[in-house]
């Protein structure tokens, strides 16, 4: 794993993952994404899975560790569902 490049052809870097519930229906992970941008905090990779037999889904977003805490407390203060792990 650590002969394959990271970002730009950089050094490989971990991440932390911050998960957050999503209501399944349109427009819900562009609102995420957006809230995500007027924090500030950088994207840098991202996976969704949806919850069987309910009407929500899970979007696993995978950030630098120093941003993941202050972006997990800015998603739910506006009101979004973050899970802590």
């Amino acid at each position: 794993m650590a002969r394959i490049p990271g970002k730009h052809g950089s050094p490989p870097q971990s991440f932390t993952v911050v998960t957050v519930i999503v209501d399944d229906r349109p427009g819900q992970i562009a609102a995420l994404l957006n809230d995500v941008a007027e924090i500030g905090t950088n994207v840098e990779d991202m996976r969704m899975d949806h919850s069987a037999g309910h009407e929500v889904g899970m979007v696993e977003l995978s950030v630098l560790p120093g941003r993941a805490e202050e972006l997990a407390q800015a998603l739910t203060h506006i009101g979004w569902k973050v899970v802590l792990t």
